[in-house]
């Protein structure tokens, strides 16, 4: 299911987030550190809750008030990559707790059969680790980025690059050194499409 909790900066005071499941609105303040336009995506208070981006936007997530620095939800976040139309097409995604997120992030796409993905990890600038996805199911095959809990927070950037129409480059900038060789691996994930 698609996380129905999203809000856009346009500039203003304060960010929405609407709740489409049950049509609450919370109101987020804006923090001066992030600025222009973004997607919040809030945490679910679950584990099996599926994001799913869309390519050109730049998305944030990780804490439960949306604010930079504040804590996080301990839920598990699964990022869905959409089917790119062709190379070029660009998301970047950021994380803001200030503390290692305690969970599981994973990161999909909307057609694993059709669709791999390549990550590679930098820390300091340097390579960590590398792979690529297989083509097939979720559950079954490894169609999956997969970070293990307390190793990403604020200052670690996710930068996906499409190369093709069946193909996403996933760059991950490690700010903290939180992230060592086979602290992330390609992963079957559930056969619901999100990370466990």
């Amino acid at each position: 299911m698609a996380n129905p909790l999203y809000g856009q900066n346009k500039n203003d005071d304060a960010l929405d987030l609407v709740n489409s499941s049950n049509g609450d609105v919370l109101q987020i303040a804006s923090n001066p550190a992030v600025s222009g336009s973004y997607e919040l995506i809030a945490d679910a208070a679950n584990d099996t809750t599926i994001s799913a981006l869309a390519c050109g936007k730049e998305y944030y997530f990780g804490t439960t008030t949306g604010a930079v620095g504040a804590s996080d939800g301990d839920s598990a976040f699964t990022l869905q990559l959409p089917v790119p139309k062709g190379a070029g097409e660009k998301i970047k995604v950021t994380c803001l707790t200030a503390a290692a997120y305690a969970k599981l992030l994973g990161i999909s796409n909307a057609s694993p059969a059709a669709v791999t993905m390549t990550y590679i990890v930098y820390e300091a600038g340097a390579v960590v680790e590398t792979a690529t996805t297989a083509a097939g199911v979720d559950g079954t095959a490894n169609t999956m980025i997969k970070l293990a809990a307390s190793h990403f927070k604020l200052g670690d950037v996710y930068e996906c690059i499409s190369t093709s129409a069946s193909h996403w480059l996933v760059k991950i900038h490690g700010g903290n050194g939180l992230i060592a060789a086979g602290d992330i691996v390609v992963d079957p994930g559930n056969a619901g499409g999100y990370i466990d």
